[in-house]
């Protein structure tokens, strides 16, 4: 997915941190991706003897990702976490979060990010190509980089002369303006834009002939045979009361063309396309040309009804047909942009991880590799069930759809517009896995979070092995292997299956085996003991997650 620089951006974003009970060093890199799409939390202060560490890698801009970071860590202290439900808090953060990305003022910002995002990315681009061209003078001999600015200066007097020429030539009145009957507008050429059945051919049509075209679909009319043979028809709606050869015989060009392009098309289905009844499992639009996946489908898929063939029907709103309904809001960001989320909750040594998406969490237990994640994949049994009762497609490369390679994300709401289905069960869905697990202080012992630009080049194990080798020794820090680690997993060029090829991110976190411990947390400690066991003891109901 996404195109490639023609040179990996390998600098670095690496940040160290640590208190008395917890070391953590994350780091970032962009590599081969036109842009950098990931996010991520280190949180070692998030609450009393509480942490929190997030990996969100973004698809389709960075913008939800960055919002992730800036506001799905506060959603996680809610009533639930108060109650010290957990598990069900973290839950709760992430389809409240996602159910927020549809919300104007949320919406607003959003675009405000991806258009900070852009502007940023062509600063960096046109700062690039100034070094560039800086560099290349370097190596000129300095009579060819006279002559090069030279010749820069004299196109600007150029194209200043001619400037003035034609605000001036504009500033005349014209002919045209002042004559009393409109010509017919030029003739325009196209492709056969009504359905006509003759690809590649050329055609003449008016501006009104091609108003009639929107969105691939034919909706051309035939015209009143009467008007076409009457010699008064009229052409861009001027009448025709010239009577210059030239101008009768465009007439009847346009008359001709356009009965021949704009003939009935009722065997023709959206985008000028045959219906048939088909499966439930259809591709979206913008992957109509993937013909070659339509008969490839997983077993999963499910049948549509016979009356289901009527695409243009507004009272059809079953869920295989909701998803393909006009939005003039499918561009924005939330809908055509999403991350997935995986979030790490360290409360004294219980580890709660919650995943939606292919971003993993594993955890080092005494040198083997545990998984603390599932990667959610459109091709697993539950997760093609679910994409194919929400009305969805699964091709055989594992893409919803013809898009996404996942099955779980923040945002994507374009993926979610089956108002029959809850949020929990829509094609793309938020909600969370979340696991648990009692993390024991040792030296052989660490948390590794990273976005599948990692995991894509290593498994699990391979990577534990790879920090096993360096997280002991002196004088080395947590971000520096991941650093190391980035430069492992880089791919040395971009013509391969696209491993490697990726954004890269990663965090690494150490619980201390001796941790240090304060004054004034121990006579916190003292203070809160009774109110804090009064607490735990509640009977309370914790809220129900939506």
């Amino acid at each position: 997915m996404g195109t490639y620089l023609s040179k990996p951006i390998t600098d670095k974003e690496s940040e160290d941190s640590a208190n008395g009970w917890l070391s953590c060093g994350s780091s970032s890199m962009q590599g081969w991706r036109e842009s950098q799409e990931d996010a991520h939390n280190c949180l070692l202060d998030f609450d009393k003897r509480v942490a929190l560490f997030a990996v969100y890698d973004g698809h389709g801009g960075a913008e939800v990702a960055q919002y992730a970071a800036e506001k799905l860590p506060s959603l996680v202290k809610n009533t639930l976490y108060d109650s010290q439900d957990y598990e069900n808090a973290l839950i709760k953060a992430f389809m409240d979060f996602d159910d927020s990305l549809i919300e104007s003022p949320v919406v607003e910002h959003l675009i405000a990010l991806r258009e900070d995002i852009n502007e940023e990315i062509a600063d960096e681009e046109e700062e690039k190509e100034e070094l560039t061209e800086l560099y290349e003078e370097a190596k000129m001999p300095i009579e060819d980089i006279i002559m090069k600015y030279k010749n820069k200066i004299f196109k600007h007097f150029d194209q200043s002369e001619e400037s003035a020429d034609s605000k001036e030539s504009e500033d005349e009145p014209s002919s045209s303006k002042e004559s009393p009957i409109s010509k017919p507008k030029s003739i325009v050429e196209s492709n056969d834009a009504c359905g006509s059945g003759s690809s590649g051919s050329s055609k003449t049509v008016t501006d009104d002939d091609e108003k009639n075209v929107g969105n691939g679909i034919d909706e051309c009319k035939p015209k009143d045979p009467t008007v076409e043979s009457s010699p008064s028809a009229k052409v861009n709606g001027t009448p025709n009361d010239d009577d210059n050869d030239d101008d009768d015989k465009t007439e009847e060009l346009v008359a001709e063309s356009s009965e021949a392009e704009c003939g009935p098309s009722s065997s023709n289905g959206q985008n000028g396309t045959e219906n048939s009844s088909g499966t439930a499992c259809l591709i979206l639009e913008d992957s109509e040309d993937d013909t070659d996946e339509e008969g490839e489908e997983f077993e999963g898929s499910m049948k549509l009804d016979d009356d289901s063939d009527d695409s243009d029907s507004d009272d059809d709103d079953t869920p295989s047909t909701y998803i393909y309904e006009d939005d003039d809001d499918e561009d924005k960001p939330g809908k055509d942009s999403g991350c997935t989320a995986v979030m790490a909750l360290l409360v004294n040594n219980k580890l709660y991880v919650a995943n939606a998406g292919d971003s993993r969490c594993v955890v080092s237990v005494d040198g083997k590799a545990h998984d603390m994640s599932k990667d959610h994949k459109p091709e697993d049994e539950p997760e093609l069930k679910r994409i194919c009762n929400a009305g969805g497609r699964v091709s055989s490369d594992g893409r919803v759809n013809g898009g996404l390679n996942l099955s779980r994300a923040l945002g994507d709401h374009n993926y979610k517009k089956n108002t029959d289905l809850p949020n929990t069960e829509q094609m793309i869905t938020a909600l969370p896995d979340v696991t648990v697990l009692d993390v024991t202080p040792d030296n052989n012992n660490f948390i590794v979070l990273a976005c599948d630009g990692i995991w894509n080049s290593l498994s699990s194990q391979e990577v534990v092995d790879f920090v096993l080798e360096r997280i002991n020794k002196p004088d080395v820090s947590l971000s520096s292997i991941c650093e190391e680690l980035f430069e492992k997993c880089l791919a040395p060029n971009t013509l391969s299956d696209g491993t490697g090829c990726d954004n890269m991110t990663c965090i690494i976190v150490k619980l201390n085996p001796n941790p240090k411990r304060s004054r004034s947390d121990d006579e916190e400690d003292d203070s809160e003991g009774v109110e804090s066991k009064k607490h735990k003891s509640d009977s309370t109901e914790p809220e129900s997650v939506q």
